[in-house]
């Protein structure tokens, strides 16, 4: 191309200069942005590892309470170990030991559930406790096992929703905002 008439050589030397800049320059820029985005989609490989490690173990601690919630269930309880020989005195030592035991052997677990969680299933632990002390009370030491069996099941029948059944759907909510 010839210069038009009236602009001095210079002036096209500058023109084809700036479009030259303009033309890398918004290459550069794209490029720039694209990697920009790309790695934001990538975690960090220590976060994706950290997040391999983790999830597993979360999903065992909720796992493992609620099998702990369900095992300390008066009507599991009762019928995992009551045994017709049993008076209601040693009936209410071996059903709140046995709660204690389980409780004490998931007791690392609580690391991996939310505070409001641990709170739910420690309040079941108790709860559940007072109800065979209260039961036992009632029907005296010298009872036989199944007087106490009945009493628990009518405490458990007389109250509301169980604190047992509130940890358990917290539980339940709480995994389910993991997935």
């Amino acid at each position: 191309m010839h210069p038009p008439f009236g602009y001095p050589p210079l002036f096209h030397l500058l023109g084809g200069i700036i479009r030259f800049l303009l033309l890398f320059g918004g290459a550069f820029f794209l490029l720039w942005y694209y990697l920009r985005q790309t790695r934001k989609a990538v975690p960090s490989d220590a976060t994706s590892e950290g997040q391999r490690v983790i999830l597993p173990l979360r999903l065992q601690a909720y796992e493992r309470f609620v099998l702990f919630l369900e095992r300390i269930q008066p009507s599991n309880l009762v019928m995992r170990l009551n045994s017709g020989d049993l008076t209601a005195l040693q009936l209410q030592s071996l059903l709140v030991r046995t709660i204690r035991e389980e409780f004490e052997y998931n007791l690392s677990q609580q690391l991996y559930v939310s505070q409001h969680s641990w709170e739910l299933i420690r309040n079941a632990k108790e709860e559940t406790i007072a109800m065979i002390n209260q039961a036992s009370a009632k029907v005296g030491t010298q009872a036989h096992s199944s007087d106490l069996v009945k009493e628990i099941f009518d405490i458990s029948l007389s109250k509301g929703k169980p604190s047992l059944d509130l940890a358990l759907e917290e539980i339940k909510k709480e995994l389910q905002k993991l997935f």
